[in-house]
């Protein structure tokens, strides 16, 4: 999108109005609380926006980035989640309560639990019809747009979405409306893998919500454009139209859509850098707030854009799990009122625990909407040296320390468990005295600086500002057909720790640019070096070195997911991978995320819910957020996918099996049995644009035409990760592993 924004950039800034609205703007407009007519009759006199400052007290994050009339609201909006003003989705209803100034935020915060109309074959369904388009300008009365296809472009941090939506009603009556509203939206789903035509997704986090204020229906008007100058209260009238093509600009106060009209509502966003703190802020990790990229195909789009299926980018994601951005419009409305003219409504209610109603009952629906996606692929952020070593630091922190509280936990329950066998109450009051205290030192320790703690990093960073080595030793062993094994030493392998970056490479469709510069990143080289001592027993039989039977480097694709809580750590290649000393079997890897990382926290949630039971609640008390952020670990999905690297280069030469080693043997003391060390080393290329999946034939086409591999991210509830699997086997079937963390960037 390059080409795009830098033409718009200057147009953008220069004619949208610089508004920046504040919260008080927000609850006087689509926040206020306005009474909202219980009748078709009592439409005709709504009451004025009151524009005193009537704060609420859940108050939503207003985003200041840009220049733009547009409010940036990040929530988690979930099957499970609450309303603002009524019960949760176990109760018989969630209250949207007309009187409050909440009102319009806890039908937003419930949106995907309200029956939806708009894939059901009803006349009222039918007869409301939404097109969404772009263009490359901002939309202006009068002017002829350059219009744009979205599916061609991938969109980062910055550029501008502008485009309108036409609405038209096909019916022969009215239509009203409670709620209408233009947003861009980020949204990470996963769809229900039991029945694939629901497209109720089982789990949906919002991270992601700009509304337009202009372009979404208020009781007031917003001057869209800076010479733009309408009275807000005159200016809403159902009569003005475009001249270019007829389309009718506003509703009109009745909020309804009007049979035999075509309506006109023109949008701006610009994307932002970042997501709101709110996003992450029981963790507070600063990946967590990077925009994700796109990855997977929603069940929403598809059904929207069925055609999009038959194009699906091959990105690896794991099924039915999707991040998607989009412009969306959306008409909400009291069910009443639409059955007086058009019949009973009979929504499908999948997975609908609860009505949303309102104060008297009347249940709100989804009449219509339409989102018309985009795909956007963030710009990496480039970190200095300094400040990667500080993340790595901070990971490392945050890691050992969720272990560290669980452990603790683990340590006061056994002590506890012990006391109870030796019936030693007094010393069961004194831990549960205890427990409570490390609660409250853990609070404090959030806020407070600690000389000794800082004093822990710096040695840390020293430590990690260290140049090391990846090295994993593999067992030589001579085997015989008496079953006697003679052990003939230790084999060391080792490589420089080191990350691996590459550039990402979109697919052919997206590219608008030539990929000339990305390529070389492609092309990776790392030294190898592999060092065994051994016995030379005498000058008739020396020392031999073993033989390297093959050399093979796979890309693995690892991708993982959260169904239940955010999570609250980050990972880091080392503190994941490398950590199985044994791990020689050919056909069975054990140096895995799920035996590193996923067991070892399910072993120790086995062990507090065991504690729990025995101790009961009342003795035994876990913070509710330590145990979400264990089940979220525990709990976690992962997919891994390993593309095998076609070509190797040793030495700068092809190398195959048949391509021997040169050893160095040197003596390393002068006895009957000479004890002798063997080296090699070598430099290692592999060429990344010749990868294809484990088990399938090799291909001439390079492989990011084939599939695409998306930058590297990780967020609350998504993760994807690459490395290098350098696999070396011996003569004797007997492999060692080693794990290169590899970096997908996009520049």
């Amino acid at each position: 999108m390059d080409e795009l924004s830098n033409d718009r950039t200057k147009s953008f800034e220069e004619t949208l109005g610089t508004i920046l609205p504040s919260y008080s703007m927000y609850t006087s407009t689509i926040g206020m609380g306005v009474n909202v007519p219980q009748s078709l009759e009592s439409r005709d006199l709504p009451p004025p926006p009151d524009y005193l400052d009537s704060r609420s007290e859940s108050e939503p994050s207003i985003y200041s980035g840009g220049n733009t009339a547009t409010v940036v609201s990040s929530s988690t909006s979930t099957l499970s989640g609450n309303g603002r003003n009524g019960g949760g989705t176990n109760s018989a209803m969630i209250v949207a309560d007309e009187s409050t100034n909440t009102w319009e935020e806890t039908i937003l915060d419930n949106v995907h639990q309200i029956p939806n109309m708009t894939f059901e074959d009803h006349e009222i369904s039918k007869a409301v019809q939404i097109e969404i388009y772009y263009t490359k300008d901002i939309g202006e009365i009068n002017k002829v747009p350059e219009m744009i296809d979205p599916s061609l472009y991938e969109y980062k941090q910055g550029d501008l979405l502008n485009g309108y939506i036409i609405i038209r009603n096909t019916s022969n009556k009215p239509i009203p409306f409670e709620m209408f509203y233009l947003s861009f939206e980020g949204n990470y789903m996963i769809a229900n893998q039991q029945h694939h035509t629901d497209r109720v997704p089982v789990k949906i986090n919002k991270f992601l919500e700009m509304f337009d204020f202009s372009g979404s229906w208020n009781d007031a008007h917003i001057n869209r454009l800076v010479n733009e100058f309408e009275n807000p209260y005159q200016c809403c009238r159902q009569n003005h139209i475009d001249p270019l093509d007829g389309c009718y600009l506003y509703f009109g106060l009745k909020r309804e859509i009007l049979p035999e009209r075509v309506y006109k509502r023109f949008f701006s966003f610009k994307i932002p850098g970042n997501l709101l703190d709110s996003q992450c802020d029981e963790h507070n990790l600063s990946s967590h707030l990077e925009l994700p990229p796109t990855i997977g195909l929603s069940r929403w789009e598809i059904a929207h854009f069925p055609e999009r299926e038959k194009n699906k980018i091959f990105d690896f994601s794991i099924i039915d799990t999707s991040i998607s951005y989009g412009v969306m419009a959306r008409f909400i409305g009291r069910k009443s009122t639409w059955e007086k003219d058009f019949g009973k409504l009979e929504p499908s209610r999948e997975r609908c625990n609860a009505k949303l109603v309102n104060s008297k009952g009347d249940e709100y629906i989804i009449l219509k909407e339409l989102t018309n996606y985009v795909r956007v692929i963030p710009k990496t952020k480039t970190l200095t040296e300094s400040e990667k070593l500080m993340k790595k630091v901070e990971t490392k922190l945050l890691f050992e320390n969720l272990q560290n509280r669980i452990n603790e936990k683990i340590d006061v329950a056994n002590r506890m468990l012990k006391s109870i066998e030796e019936n030693n109450f007094e010393s069961i009051t004194n831990l549960s005295f205890e427990l409570s205290q490390q609660e409250l030192e853990t609070a404090k320790l959030k806020q407070q600086y600690k000389r000794e703690a800082c004093s822990s990093i710096i040695d840390m960073k020293m430590n990690l500002k260290k140049k090391e080595n990846y090295q994993v030793c593999l067992p030589v062993v001579k085997r015989s057909f008496t079953g006697i094994n003679k052990h003939l030493g230790v084999l060391r392998i080792t490589t420089p720790k080191q990350e691996h970056h590459v550039c990402y490479i979109p697919p052919q469709r997206f590219c608008t640019t030539a990929i000339d510069k990305s390529l070389p990143s492609w092309q990776l080289s790392f030294p190898v070096h592999l060092s065994m001592e051994g016995v030379a027993t005498s000058n008739d039989k020396p020392f031999k070195p073993p033989t390297i039977k093959d050399i093979q480097v796979e890309l693995a694709v690892h991708t993982m997911r959260s169904m239940t809580h955010s999570l609250a750590v980050e990972f880091d290649h080392d503190s994941i991978y490398n950590k199985k000393p044994n791990n020689t079997k050919p056909f069975l890897d054990t140096d895995t995320f799920k035996q590193n990382v996923i067991k070892p926290f399910q072993g120790q949630s086995t062990e507090l819910y065991h504690s729990l039971k025995t101790l009961g609640s009342g003795n035994f008390k876990i913070e509710k957020q330590l145990v979400q952020d264990l089940k979220a670990i525990c709990h976690l999905e992962e997919k891994s996918i390993n593309l095998v690297v076609e070509e190797l280069k040793v030495n700068g030469k092809k190398y195959t099996s048949k391509v021997g080693l040169f050893w160095s043997i040197t003596p390393t003391s002068e006895t009957r049995n000479t004890l002798v060390t063997a080296t090699t080393s070598f430099d290692l290329s592999i060429d990344l644009t010749k990868l294809s999946l484990k088990g399938s034939s090799p291909s001439s086409v390079p492989s990011y035409k084939r599939f695409n591999l998306v930058p590297s991210f990780q967020s609350c509830f998504m993760a994807r990760f690459y490395f290098l699997t350098l696999t070396i086997t011996l003569s004797q079937n007997d492999c060692a592993r080693i794990k290169i963390p590899v970096i997908i960037e996009k520049q």
